[in-house]
């Protein structure tokens, strides 16, 4: 993994909490309800754009610092990533992997959290791997709860 900062602009958004963009990644957008969880939301964001980049090889935006509106806040924010971030593949939401697997949307977060479904978020959305979902209906449903994968 490499390590990379950018700058996030931080806005009051209308109805409470925070607007976040990254004006060196054109298009890197994101929200959080308080401050914290905005600028946590954002390295997400940015570490799943520069992932994305690195997976088609293109090339990183020069980190820029510049000066913002007064009722904007500056935040520099660090994070790791590698192309393996981005989950490959297509993609649906989980609340259609829980139409099409008869199940809650928390039993696919718990199907995901235990490695049995590939899933990642962006921003407040969670989405899961279509080849997963097909993969887990051949497969069948187990009862009981999915177990957890153990790292080695």
């Amino acid at each position: 993994m490499t390590g990379h900062i950018y700058e996030a602009v931080l806005s009051p958004a209308e109805g409470g909490g925070y607007d976040v963009r990254v004006p060196d990644l054109p298009g890197c957008f994101s929200f959080g309800d308080d401050r914290m969880s905005a600028l946590a939301m954002a390295a997400d964001a940015m570490r799943t754009y520069v992932a994305s980049l690195m997976l088609h090889g293109s090339p990183l935006p020069e980190p820029t610092f510049a000066k913002v509106d007064e009722s904007e806040e500056a935040v520099p924010v660090y994070f790791e990533t590698d192309a393996s971030y981005v989950v490959p593949g297509e993609r649906m939401s989980a609340a259609e992997a829980a139409r099409r697997l008869g199940v809650s949307a928390g039993r696919v977060t718990h199907l995901i959290a235990s490695g049995a479904l590939d899933g990642y978020r962006i921003g407040r959305h969670t989405y899961v791997t279509v080849t997963s979902v097909e993969r887990r209906i051949q497969e069948g449903a187990r009862p009981g709860r999915p177990r957890t994968k153990i790292a080695s």
